[in-house]
C-alpha cells in the first residue's frame, strides 16, 4: 500500500473512533450522528487537487462560521444544552479537517480531535463499550504517530530541497512509495501498546478512586423500569416479556442446599429450564388501586440503619441460613430486589475521600427497600434470608388493614359476585387459595401479551367478563381485587421471576423480561405469597439458547466484569486485590511449614501442591519471553551494513574524526562530510576524501577493499593543532 493510502487509513480509522466514542450515551442526537458518518465517508472522495485550492478551504472555513452562529443562535433563543452542542461542536471539527486534510499538520490536528473525543466519551458511558473504544485508540495511537512523524520529517526534507510544485512533486513522489512502512511495520509498532496497557494497569492498580468509580463522572441516574414507582398503570407492566436486558445477576451460596428442595423464591417448576433455576425476587409493593391505577398511600419511609455491617429487615428466627449475592444495574426508581424470607442485607461502603462511608437505605410500607446514595454504578450486595420461612410475619393495625382491602369507588358488582361464587366458605387462606386456582387453572382465562381493547372501559372488567385474557399484571390484579372484595387484605408486588445460568460469568442472569406481578395475601398474622398467573408466561419467555443466545450470555459477562472491576475498582478492591496476591506468593513459595501442615494424608494432586509447580512454569515461560524479546530487539537494532568491512572501515574513520573535533553531523551523508571538511581546509581532508570514496565503491560496488591499508592512513590523521 502507498504510504499516502496507509496514512490516510489509520486517520480515518482514529477518526471514526472517535465518532464512534461520541455516540456514546444519549447526549448527541440520531441525525447529528448520521450526518458525522456521512461527512465520515464523503471526505474519502476529495481529491488532493481540489483540498489545495484555496476557494476550496475558504468555503469549509465560511461553513465553520456559519454553524458556530447558528449554534449561538440555538443556545440563545432554544435553550439548548451546551453538552450537547459540545459534542456536536467536535464532530463537526473534525469532519471539515477529514474534508480539508493535506499536510501531516492536519493529520496532527485529526489526532488530536480523536483523543478529544475520547476524553468525552469518559463522561458519556462508563460501560463495556468504552472499553472497546478505548481498547481501539490504544492501538491505532502508535500506528498514528509514527506515520505522522515520517511524513513530517519527508515534507521538511524534500520540500526545503525543491521549492514551489517541484517540492510538492517531489513530496508527492515519495509518499508514493510503497517501501516507507508496510504491514510488518504496522505490526511491530503496534507492539508499542503493550508497554502503554502495562503502564496505564499499573497506574490503574496504584492508584484506585477514592469516590465514585473510575471514569463514572454521571448524576447517578440508571436505566428506567416500568413497574416499581410510585404509581403502576394497569397494561404499563408486563408488556416487557420479551425483553432480553439482563439486569440482575444473582450468585448463589455454594453452600446452599440442594436447590430442588422446596424453597418460596423459587417459581413454578413449569418455567424453568434444565440447567436453570428460576428466582422469585421481590422489589415493590402497593396498597391503593383507582382508576385501574396501582399506587403507594404516602408515608414517610424510614431509615435502615446497619448493626454490625448488617441492614436488618425482619426479626431473625433460628432457622436456616442461606445467602444470594446480586449484582443490580443502576435502574430508576433505586430499588432493592431480594428473595422471599429476607431478613437483612449486606452492603459494602462507599469509599469517599479514602474513607468508608456507609450507605443509605430506606424503608417504606410492604417492605419496599430502596437506596438513597446512588451513583450510576451496580449495586452489588447479599441478602441474607431464611428458605424454611416462606412468609413475612406482620400484624396488621386497623389503619394498615384499611388500606389492603380498599377498593375503588366504581367497582363492578359482578367482580364481588365472582369472588363470593368462587371463594365458597372456610377460613381466609383456603378462600383466598380458591380464587388464586381459579385464575391459574380453571382454563377460563389465557395468558397472553396482547393488551385488551378496553375502549374507554374499566380494564379489569374487560379482562375477567369479556377479553379473558392478559399478562401477569391482569391476573395479579384480578386477585387481589377479589380478594380485596370479600374483605381479605392484599396488596399487589411487583419483582422479577426469573433466571438463566450464565456459564461465562458463572452465575445466574435475570432479564427485564423477567419482570412479573403477584400477590401477598395477608392471612392469619401473616403475608403470604399467591401468583394466581398461568404457567403459560414461560412459553413467552426470550430465547435462551442458540447461537446468538451465547453471544448474549459472554457480552453480559464480560460487561459484568468491567463494571465490577473496572467501573467500580476502588480503595477497598485494591486492599482486596493485595492481600489475594500476598496468598497466591505464599502459596506459590510452598514452604516447608505448609507442607507439614497439609500433610502427607494430601493428595498428590491437590491444589496447594499444584500450585508451586504451576508457578514456577509460569515463571520460566515469562524468562523465556522477556529472553526472547530482548535478543529480537538486539538484532533489530544492529544495523543491516554491520557484517560489511566498508560499513566497519567507516564506522572506524567516523569515531576517528570525533575524537579529532570534526564529527560528522546527523543528517550528513559521508560524500557530503568529506566535502565540507575539505571546503574548511582541513589538512586531513585528502585521506577523508580517499576513504569515503572507497567505503562508497565498496560498500555499493564490491570493489575490492584494502583495510589495513586505510586503517592506517586513518590513525595518521592529523591533530586538531595541526590543523
Amino acid at each position: 500500500m502507498k504510504f499516502a493510502s496507509l496514512h490516510a487509513l489509520v486517520s480515518y480509522l482514529l477518526a471514526g473512533v472517535g465518532f464512534l466514542a461520541l455516540s456514546l450515551g444519549d447526549e448527541l442526537g440520531l441525525g447529528s450522528r448520521v450526518v458525522f458518518g456521512v461527512g465520515w465517508l464523503a471526505s474519502l472522495a476529495v481529491s488532493d487537487e481540489r483540498r489545495l485550492r484555496p476557494r476550496y478551504q475558504a468555503a469549509w472555513n465560511f461553513l465553520l462560521l456559519a454553524y458556530l452562529a447558528t449554534a449561538l443562535l440555538r443556545v440563545l433563543f432554544l435553550g439548548e444544552g451546551m453538552l450537547a452542542l459540545g459534542l456536536e461542536l467536535a464532530g463537526v471539527l473534525q469532519v471539515i479537517k477529514l474534508f480539508q486534510r493535506r499536510f501531516a499538520k492536519d493529520h496532527q490536528q485529526i489526532q488530536v480531535l480523536a483523543f478529544l473525543h475520547l476524553i468525552a466519551a469518559t463522561i458519556l458511558s462508563t460501560g463495556l463499550e468504552y472499553a472497546l473504544v478505548f481498547f481501539a485508540y490504544v492501538l491505532l495511537v502508535p500506528w498514528m504517530f509514527a506515520l505522522t512523524h515520517l511524513r513530517t520529517e519527508i515534507e521538511a526534507h524534500y520540500a526545503t530541497e525543491a521549492e514551489g510544485d517541484e517540492g510538492r512533486r517531489a513530496v508527492d513522489k515519495v509518499l508514493a512509495s510503497r517501501r516507507i512502512a508496510g504491514w510488518r511495520f504496522l505490526f511491530a509498532t503496534a507492539s508499542l501498546a503493550i508497554p502503554l496497557f502495562l503502564a496505564t494497569a499499573a497506574f490503574f492498580l496504584l492508584f484506585p478512586r477514592v469516590g465514585m468509580g473510575f471514569l463514572s463522572f454521571g448524576d447517578g441516574a440508571g436505566r428506567q423500569m416500568a413497574g416499581f414507582s410510585g404509581e403502576v398503570e394497569l397494561g404499563g407492566f408486563g408488556v416487557i416479556r420479551t425483553d432480553p436486558t439482563v439486569v440482575l445477576r444473582v450468585l448463589p451460596d455454594p453452600n446452599e442446599a440442594d436447590p430442588n428442595e422446596a424453597d418460596p423464591n423459587e417459581a413454578d417448576p413449569n418455567e424453568r429450564a434444565d440447567t436453570n433455576r428460576s428466582f422469585r425476587l421481590r422489589g415493590t409493593s402497593f396498597d391503593r388501586y383507582e382508576d385501574a391505577r396501582w399506587s403507594r398511600s404516602p408515608e414517610r419511609p424510614r431509615r435502615v440503619t446497619p448493626q454490625l455491617g448488617t441492614f436488618s429487615l425482619q426479626r431473625q428466627s433460628r432457622g436456616r441460613e442461606a445467602r444470594l449475592q446480586i449484582v443490580l444495574d443502576a435502574i430508576e426508581p433505586p430499588v432493592l430486589f431480594f428473595p422471599i424470607g429476607t431478613v437483612g442485607l449486606e452492603l459494602p461502603p462507599r469509599v469517599e475521600g479514602g474513607i468508608d462511608v456507609q450507605r443509605q437505605l430506606v424503608r417504606g410500607r410492604g417492605l419496599d427497600v430502596r437506596y438513597l446514595d446512588g451513583d450510576g454504578l451496580q449495586q452489588r450486595y447479599t441478602a441474607i434470608y431464611e428458605p424454611d420461612r416462606p412468609f413475612d410475619v406482620e400484624e396488621l393495625t386497623p389503619e394498615e388493614r384499611a388500606l389492603y382491602v380498599q377498593l375503588p369507588r366504581d367497582l363492578s358488582p359482578r367482580v364481588r359476585a365472582l369472588a363470593v361464587r368462587v371463594a365458597g366458605d372456610g377460613d381466609d387462606s383456603t378462600r383466598a387459595r380458591r380464587v388464586e386456582a381459579w385464575l391459574r387453572d380453571s382454563g377460563e382465562l389465557a395468558y397472553s401479551l396482547e393488551q385488551p381493547d378496553t375502549s374507554g372501559r374499566d380494564p379489569l372488567d374487560v379482562f375477567l367478563f369479556e377479553a379473558r385474557r392478559g399478562h401477569c399484571e391482569y391476573f395479579s390484579t384480578a386477585l387481589a381485587v377479589l380478594l380485596r372484595s370479600i374483605d381479605i387484605p392484599a396488596r399487589n408486588v411487583t419483582g422479577f421471576v426469573g433466571g438463566t445460568f450464565n456459564p461465562y460469568g458463572d452465575y445466574y442472569a435475570i432479564r427485564q423480561g423477567d419482570a412479573h406481578s403477584w400477590v401477598e395475601v395477608h392471612v392469619g398474622d401473616r403475608w403470604e405469597t399467591f401468583d394466581p398467573t398461568p404457567p403459560a408466561r414461560g412459553e413467552v419467555a426470550p430465547a435462551d439458547t442458540g447461537f446468538f443466545a451465547s453471544v448474549d450470555a459472554l457480552v453480559d459477562a464480560l460487561r459484568t466484569s468491567w463494571d465490577d472491576d473496572v467501573v467500580g475498582y476502588d480503595l477497598r478492591r485494591q486492599v482486596e486485590g493485595l492481600r489475594d496476591a500476598f496468598r497466591w506468593f505464599r502459596r506459590l513459595r510452598g514452604s516447608a511449614d505448609d507442607d507439614e501442615r497439609r500433610g502427607a494424608s494430601e493428595p498428590e494432586g491437590a491444589p496447594g501442591r499444584r500450585v508451586p509447580w504451576i508457578g514456577g512454569t509460569i515463571v520460566v515461560v515469562l524468562a523465556l519471553g522477556v529472553a526472547w524479546m530482548v535478543r529480537a530487539a538486539w538484532r533489530r537494532r544492529r544495523p543491516v551494513a554491520e557484517a560489511h568491512p566498508a560499513a566497519k572501515l567507516y564506522r572506524v574513520l567516523d569515531r576517528k574524526l570525533t575524537k579529532l573535533g570534526r564529527p560528522r553531523p546527523p543528517g550528513r551523508t559521508p560524500r557530503e562530510h568529506a566535502d565540507a571538511l575539505r571546503a574548511e581546509g582541513y589538512l586531513g581532508s585528502g585521506v577523508v576524501d580517499e576513504v569515503t570514496e572507497a567505503y562508497l565503491a565498496s560498500r555499493w560496488g564490491e570493489v575490492p577493499l584494502d583495510v589495513r591499508r586505510f586503517r592506517a592512513r586513518i590513525r595518521a590523521l592529523p591533530k586538531p593543532d595541526r590543523a
